[in-house]
């Protein structure tokens, strides 16, 4: 080597990164990042030798947050450059991973004692969802899930609606209760005369069956609303509605 000639450094920049990236993971915790740096996190176990937080911005860019990104259908996901077979098979896996983590919460506790992980599991599960889609979640005496089907999935904004189904699947596996979860593609979870009117249809179908209909709830896009909560549980007197 010569005297005074300039020593380089060959060791690609991002390895630095990525060390003190997974640094800040052990010692703090995944609360003190940021979601592209999440994003980026995730991308390390698919990209070994490459920069990833362009692509992790992008795909944030592209599917607004992290749910979105998980929840992706591998068609629009292939639209994004440089996200390939590797990539799609990852975020379906850990999409199935979080699934199954917050299935897994939900069956463990009676459901009044874990409604967060009740809304989580049905904001994670619809939130992206670009269709209506109707879910039910059977419980036993004791207030346990034992079962959880979606029995419909619909239009843009309009979902089919089958008591005689719901009670049916009661009477098979013995549930005392359901809760109903359906969501709203618009954003809004705001319930339309509509859910009002079949939700209290419900009621009196599973009254008289002795089923309890503990509660129907609406996702939107993060947010959330509970028809127990609204006062909205109530036997159905005349229709709320003209179709």
């Amino acid at each position: 080597m010569k005297i005074g000639s300039a020593v380089t450094n060959s060791k690609p920049h991002y390895i630095g990164h990525r060390q003190r990236i997974l640094q800040k993971l052990y010692k703090n915790g995944y609360e003190q990042f940021a979601d592209y740096e999440i994003v980026e996190m995730m991308l390390f176990l698919i990209f070994r030798r490459k920069d990833t937080k362009q692509l992790a911005k992008q795909l944030l860019k592209r599917f607004k947050n992290l749910n979105g990104i998980l929840s992706a259908e591998i068609t629009s996901l292939s639209e994004i450059e440089g996200v390939g077979v590797a990539v799609c098979n990852a975020l379906k896996i850990i999409n199935m991973l979080v699934k199954a983590t917050l299935r897994s919460q939900l069956y463990s506790l009676p459901v009044i004692n874990c409604f967060n992980d009740l809304v989580n599991y049905a904001k994670f599960h619809m939130n992206s969802l670009l269709y209506e889609e109707f879910r039910v979640i059977y419980l036993n005496n004791k207030n346990y899930v034992i079962d959880d089907r979606v029995l419909h999935r619909g239009s843009v904004n309009s979902v089919s609606f089958y008591p005689r189904e719901i009670v049916k699947l009661c009477l098979q596996i013995g549930a005392t209760g359901i809760i109903m979860v359906h969501n709203h593609p618009s954003g809004d979870p705001t319930p339309s005369l509509k859910d009002q009117y079949v939700t209290n249809k419900l009621v009196n179908v599973c009254n008289s069956l002795e089923i309890k209909l503990i509660d129907h709830i609406i996702v939107a896009r993060g947010k959330y609303v509970s028809f127990k909560a609204l006062g909205l549980l109530e036997a159905i007197q005349e229709p709320l509605y003209n179709d």
